[in-house]
């Protein structure tokens, strides 16, 4: 079942016509939230990131739109489910309901919310490391919009691809000014200098939660936690390097190239963060 704009549905009853704005133009984007026990955690940094993106992309945003607004209607799908006492992820669509080309005739929107079960409601680290390199045929831009979860994922797509291919566990995309940005599926950070050092939102990574969740908590790892541009020497230097996003928390990789890496502090971190889920 999913949820439709408040209207629970079978999966095949949905249907969006062939000139749908999301489909077009990718004039949308969305949200992934982990749910544990019927719970959404991190629920105001999600919600207030759904609002951010809806007023950056100029969409009106109703009066009965509220927070409560959408925890009911995630309950009522979990309930359809039978995952009010399970853990899953859920994904929430959001695209502009609009005729017109380019320029929207109106700005009105619809949600889409579905849910995948998953296995662990607590973070696990990674048992063996993984191995990632530079993705380097396209580049991410530094503008706002790129800290945006759009519905454009083009270089994330192809990024995937090409570690697919080459048997690696991810890719990490560069921007244009060549700064090293974030992997494919989540936000990176590195050891380096006595410091968790991860780039800033200006270099066009994704503005995610468990990213802004680590930086808020940084006395509960024990070390600064700087945001800076990051360059590829810098990960040569780095002792380690490890990726973020709400589903998995944290993913560790052992290898780039030919340098190897430590997991001391991302097994840390899993730890310190299981306290707050």
């Amino acid at each position: 079942m999913i949820n439709f704009n408040g209207n629970i549905i079978e999966e095949n009853e949905f249907f969006i016509d062939h000139n749908n704005r999301y489909l077009t133009y990718g004039d949308g984007f969305f949200e992934t939230i982990k749910i544990i026990n019927g719970k959404p955690k991190f629920w105001n940094d999600h919600y207030f990131r759904i609002i951010g993106s809806l007023c950056m992309l100029r969409i009106p945003i109703p009066s009965f739109f509220n927070s409560n607004f959408l925890l009911k209607n995630i309950n009522e799908l979990l309930i359809s489910n039978n995952l009010l006492n399970s853990s899953c992820r859920l994904k929430i669509i959001f695209f502009r309901n609009s005729k017109g080309f380019y320029l929207p005739k109106t700005n009105m929107f619809s949600f889409l919310i579905s849910s995948d079960p998953i296995d662990n409601s607590v973070y696990t680290i990674n048992t063996e490391g993984l191995n990632v390199d530079l993705f380097t045929q396209y580049k991410l831009g530094t503008s706002e919009l790129n800290n945006l979860k759009s519905t454009n994922r083009l270089i994330n797509v192809l990024a995937s691809m090409y570690y697919n291919e080459n048997n690696l566990g991810d890719s990490i995309l560069i921007n244009e000014k060549n700064f090293i940005v974030e992997f494919t599926s989540g936000n990176l950070f590195i050891i380096l200098d006595s410091k968790i050092i991860t780039p800033p939102l200006e270099s066009g990574c994704i503005n995610g939660v468990l990213r802004k969740k680590i930086i808020e908590l940084e006395s509960l790892f024990d070390m600064k936690i700087e945001e800076s541009n990051i360059k590829t020497k810098d990960l040569f230097n780095a002792q380690e390097l490890f990726s973020t996003n709400v589903i998995n928390g944290v993913k560790w990789f052992s290898n780039f190239r030919n340098k190897k890496y430590d997991n001391y502090y991302s097994k840390l971190m899993i730890e310190r963060l299981n306290k707050i889920i």
